[in-house]
């Protein structure tokens, strides 16, 4: 090896190996598969791929260069920060095809400061009417709606879900019916959990600011019945590849037209909040289960037998 190739070599693999961050990638292998249905690594410059009514105004919506979870160079993420008081920040998906069953995985940090105890709703699948996102307080019918949002509630993440089947808080179906808990950690069966199958095995971690989590959730909207005891759709999630369910038997739907039609990643606070926020990365919704990236990196080998002429 001639001695200016060994010390341009020499060069690389210093950096390489003094340097936290690895080059940058394109998009992931998986957003060219067959089974993916939507993908966004926050590459494109902007948020035209998303189909938000507000536009996803700044300094709310922002797309900030940041090594993210896989401590890359040259890599972006977005940052989601809500206005004061009881508002949102979210970003909205259409998806390109309606779906039975989706898994949705992405990476999400909490930037310091953010405060777990701030009551507050999170993003995930919904079928249906998209100007139903977000709504409360009542049990949808079974040919309307239905969505689920993995968000904190008392600093550990689960699954806030609507749907027909909806029992743990629900005295009044319209006007007075609040979602379920998967896995449902409120109590051990006296008031809300009533259900074991649909309590914690494990559970959920309390979350820190500051680090990047890989998140997974899977709805499967079941067959269209006409009763519970028939019901069998599912979810379930995943918090750095631990799964939390699955949570089964869930009657989503009496209509087969009634599929999964949007996602969305989002923040909502009922009340007063901190400004610090949440930032995302490497979303992809798909047919099937993504699981988590590789983040082992890799070094390059040194040089044998090396000589200067």
């Amino acid at each position: 090896m001639r001695l200016a190739t060994f010390s341009a070599y020499l060069v690389a693999a210093l950096a390489c190996c003094f340097s936290d961050a690895r080059a940058a990638v394109g998009p992931e292998a998986i957003c060219a598969q067959a089974n993916t249905v939507f993908c966004s690594g926050f590459e494109e410059g902007n948020f035209s791929i998303w189909d938000d009514y507000d536009g996803n105004p700044s300094p709310w919506n922002t797309l900030r260069a940041d090594p993210g979870p896989m401590n890359l160079a040259d890599n972006h993420i977005t940052r989601m920060r809500v206005p004061a008081g009881r508002n949102g920040t979210d970003l909205t998906k259409v998806l390109p095809s309606q779906q039975d069953k989706v898994y949705m995985r992405w990476y999400q940090r909490w930037e310091p400061g953010y405060d777990f105890n701030a009551p507050n709703h999170g993003g995930g699948p919904h079928a249906g009417d998209r100007n139903l996102m977000g709504h409360s307080g009542d049990r949808p019918n079974g040919a309307d709606w239905f969505s689920a949002w993995m968000e904190p509630l008392y600093g550990r993440l689960h699954l806030y879900v609507y749907y027909h089947g909806q029992y743990q808080d629900c005295v009044n179906p319209a006007g007075s019916c609040w979602a379920d808990h998967f896995p449902c950690f409120l109590d051990e069966g006296t008031n809300y959990c009533t259900k074991a199958a649909h309590r914690e095995r494990i559970m959920p971690p309390l979350l820190e600011n500051n680090r990047w989590y890989c998140l997974e959730l899977m709805m499967d909207s079941g067959s269209a019945v006409s009763s519970d005891a028939q019901a069998n759709g599912s979810m379930n999630m995943w918090i750095d590849g631990v799964e939390y369910g699955p949570f089964n038997n869930l009657w989503f739907r009496t209509t087969p037209n009634l599929k999964i039609s949007v996602v969305s990643l989002g923040v909502f606070h009922h009340a007063e909040h901190a400004v610090e926020g949440t930032e995302y990365d490497n979303l992809v919704v798909s047919k099937e289960r993504i699981g988590c990236l590789n983040q082992a990196t890799k070094r390059p080998s040194p040089p044998t037998n090396v000589r200067s002429n």
